[in-house]
């Protein structure tokens, strides 16, 4: 597949943890819902968890093991509501989990595999009397998993977290909590405290200034400096009509704004701004420019935003301070004077405003909440859309509440429309730049091929959420591989799935190991009762096609319907032989070529009738056709592009005894030790057009001489066989062997063991050679007829050596 990146996440973002340089192991449970400090040693309090992880050693309840002052120490709480009596005040960097918020039971609405997510099931409630977190005391970092910190008070800054360090919230919510002056959510403090939001929901929080965010803006008069990162984020209805701004940023951060849904966020309507990015003093290209709040060196970097519905003064107020970089923003549909304003007048004819923007939807010529940009920003080719005559109906869907298929974020949804002023597939081929993640987590597509209908390429959407085009899409460069590897590696998942279905190591996993046995015993039974000579078999949610289906639902609501043979009809054909590219299409129609839909399989099968393999330079090629059952209007074709290989033979190692003074001449059938299953499958017959092809090489004569020798000890054995001649070229001027191979010592009384090695051809054209195997030639002087002392020591492992593997194979998972 060429870059096909549409697909759907292999991991849940909510599941990852922070990457951090030491953490430590050593895990404080948190034991008891009641903010208790000391008072009780029964039970261990999240207040006393941080307290043992700064002072390293048991308070209260709590336990810790992991005394090193360099570590970042972990906290695990439990599902329910801690209801705080005061503002906590970490004085060590540490992570804080929440219960997991996943169901092993189902599959996911996002990624189709388990687990499912849930809603965050752990609370933190400042119960409207203190802030939630300080770190402004220690100065050390604080990473929050899987939390609702709900309820933050505080006369000061920072409602939900005042921060004096970096702060990292995955999977967070923070609800309705205030601040009297600053930072209603979050405030950074300090000289270079940095924030990371991913995956959150951040709602209903206020501040006269920035109702999400607020920051201190210089540090002994010196520009305070922060890396900023919102992604995968819902910022909704926070602020009021007395707030000065939600978005207050200033000194000299870097930010980068990535798949955010903001909406219906307020701020003052007559000097309120939502993301407020000026210097408030000095706008100019001035160097000194000492007495502005945010520095030239600021940049600005927002990218597949939706922002919309947000009431305010102005939605986004700039300057020529900073770097503005703005590409597949909707920023329009806001009950604001100005979704776009520049901080000291008309923008159009200003210079040097330092402002880059592509494909984003704006309103450049509406009377109210107009996008007010310098014309050196609109070029006379520019990508960015004028949706002025549009309403907010047309192009988007209401916002969508938080449920599983979105996965637990609010968000709007794009309407296809399949007009020039859509929000979808907007960006022409090589022109993407959208995020790599719509906020749902899904991937966008950036550059895959369509051959049969190139139209119908998924390309970015605007704003934060990619609508899923059901695609077939296309795959190339396929071949085929061992069919006994292939079948021998579903026999060995089953062996696992049923090892840990008997001996689970951790029980949230047996309902997805079980469906994943059920899996495997359906790819091994279907690919043994459907083996073909050199057949590729394709299953097509390996390469995570087709692109699955989005569902609109009576209600509004969307569901992504993936790929299913009892939902969708799949037909093939096949098409021949030759080369199709960017230069050349010439495909001349082959008939021993097969391309063929296995339903109980649930793959295609792309096998020749001959034993031809593909010349360097041609391809083979087979159409597929996926069509929905349910509505036959939704269909796709894509186009496989593969080629056929001869696959090696493989062989073992084996041994044969002599009898020590027996002069034994000792007869040795080394094909029994050797097959040619990778091109037929264990007991599977050559070509339909030979069935009965022979496995190992024989010459033109008819002779079976398939079996070369190395290094064999010529001065201590004699090897002989019933028939030689010449190996199949290049290895021409070679001796091979066919029918028994037949070892004699040379020496009566040699005491020694000896060994040599073999591979075999296989019959083919350009026969292809095995792998190396041994042939261990072992003197009962060494063994029975030892008449050397017995000794002690030595030996394998036996049965502890098996219980290790088995070990090994259990312990394949950290738990959760």
């Amino acid at each position: 597949m060429k870059n096909y990146k549409k697909g759907i996440l292999a991991t849940m973002v909510v599941a990852s943890m922070p990457l951090i340089a030491a953490t430590s192991t050593d895990i404080i449970k948190v034991t008891t819902f009641a903010d208790e400090d000391g008072e009780n040693t029964n039970a261990c309090s999240l207040r006393e968890a941080l307290k043992a992880a700064e002072i390293r050693k048991s308070y209260g309840g709590c336990s810790i093991s992991d005394i090193s002052s360099s570590t970042t120490k972990q906290i695990q709480l439990e599902a329910g509501t801690y209801t705080l009596k005061s503002e906590l005040v970490p004085n060590v960097t540490v992570t804080v989990y929440g219960a997991s918020p996943l169901d092993w039971e189902k599959k996911s609405a996002i990624t189709n595999r388990y687990p499912a997510q849930t809603a965050i099931k752990t609370v933190i409630d400042g119960n409207n009397n203190s802030r939630i977190f300080n770190t402004t005391i220690g100065g050390r970092g604080l990473f929050l998993n899987n939390l609702t910190l709900k309820g933050g008070k505080t006369s000061d800054r920072g409602g939900a977290i005042y921060a004096g360090a970096d702060i990292s919230l995955n999977n967070v919510q923070i609800l309705s909590s205030q601040a009297a002056v600053a930072g209603g959510a979050i405030f950074l403090a300090g000289p270079t405290a940095g924030l990371s939001v991913a995956n959150s929901v951040i709602k209903a929080n206020q501040s006269p200034l920035g109702s999400v965010l607020g920051m201190s803006c210089f540090n002994d008069n010196v520009y305070s400096k922060r890396e900023i990162t919102f992604s995968a984020s819902s910022i909704i209805a926070n602020g009021s009509t007395s707030s000065g701004s939600v978005f207050d940023f200033c000194g000299e951060p870097t930010v980068n704004l990535t798949t955010n849904t903001i909406a219906q966020n307020k701020a003052n309507s007559a000097t309120g701004t939502i993301i407020k990015f000026s210097g408030d003093t000095k706008a100019g290209s001035a160097t000194d420019n000492s007495s502005s709040i945010l520095s030239g060196n600021s940049s600005l970097v927002m990218t597949s935003n939706t922002v919309v519905e947000n009431q305010a003064n102005t939605v986004f107020l700039y300057d020529k301070l900073g770097l503005k970089a703005l590409g597949f923003n909707v920023l329009s549909f806001n009950n604001s004077s100005y979704a776009c304003r520049y901080l000291l007048g008309a923008a159009e004819d200003q210079e040097n405003v330092n402002m880059l923007l592509a494909y984003n939807a704006f309103a450049l010529s509406a009377s109210n909440n107009k996008c007010d940009l310098p014309k050196e920003a609109l070029p006379e080719d520019h990508t960015n859309l004028d949706i002025s005559t549009q309403s907010m109906g047309t192009l988007l869907s209401a916002l969508q509440p938080e449920t599983e298929n979105t996965s637990f974020l609010p968000l709007y949804y794009p309407k296809n429309n399949k007009t020039e002023t859509d929000l979808v597939d907007v960006s022409t081929v090589g022109a993407d730049g959208c995020s790599t993640n719509d906020q749902r987590g899904i991937a966008r597509i950036a550059d895959g091929t369509l051959y049969y209908d190139p139209d119908a390429r998924n390309s970015c959407d605007i704003g934060s959420v990619e609508l899923m085009k059901f695609t077939a899409g296309d795959l190339e460069d396929l071949s085929n591989v061992s069919i006994k590897g292939l079948v021998d590696g579903y026999k060995q998942q089953i062996e696992n799935y049923e090892y840990l279905i008997e001996n689970p190591d951790d029980p949230l996993l047996t309902t997805s190991d079980k469906d994943n046995l059920e899996i495997n015993k359906n790819l091994y039974d279907s690919t043994k009762n459907n083996l073909h000579y050199r057949a590729i078999y394709v299953d097509l949610k390996k390469y995570q096609l087709p692109l699955p289906e989005e569902l609109i639902q009576s209600d509004g609501t969307h569901k992504i319907q993936f790929f299913d043979k009892t939902l969708y009809n799949v037909t093939t054909e096949a098409l021949g032989v030759g080369q199709i590219n960017d230069a050349v299409t010439s495909v001349q129609p082959d008939e021993n070529l097969v391309c063929s839909w296995n339903q109980d399989l649930g793959q295609i099968i792309i096998y020749r009738k001959d034993d031809t393999i593909t010349q360097a330079g041609d391809k083979v090629f087979c159409k597929y056709t996926i069509q929905s059952i349910a509505n036959p209007t939704v269909k796709s074709s894509g186009l496989i592009k593969a080629a056929f290989t001869n696959i090696a033979p493989e062989v073992e190692d084996t041994s044969v005894t002599l009898k020590y003074q027996q002069n034994q001449k000792i007869a040795l059938n080394l094909l029994k030790y050797a097959n040619d299953d990778g091109d037929t499958g264990e007991g599977g017959n050559g070509p339909d057009n030979n069935p009965n092809k022979s496995a190992f090489w024989i010459n033109e004569e008819g002779i079976e001489l398939p079996i070369r020798l190395t290094n064999v000890p010529s001065k201590n054995i004699i090897v002989t066989a019933d028939r030689q001649g010449a190996c199949p070229a290049p290895d021409d001027k070679e001796t091979c062997y066919g029918g028994n191979i037949y070892i004699q010592e040379s020496n009566n009384f040699n005491p020694f063991n000896y060994s040599f090695n073999y591979q075999v051809y296989d019959n083919d054209s350009t026969p292809a050679i095995s792998n190396v195997g041994t042939v261990n030639i072992i003197s009962t002087a060494t063994t029975t007829d030892d008449t050397r002392n017995a000794s002690s020591g030595g030996g394998s492992m036996g049965w502890l050596s098996l219980l290790g593997l088995f070990g090994m194979l259990g312990y394949r998972r950290m738990k959760k």
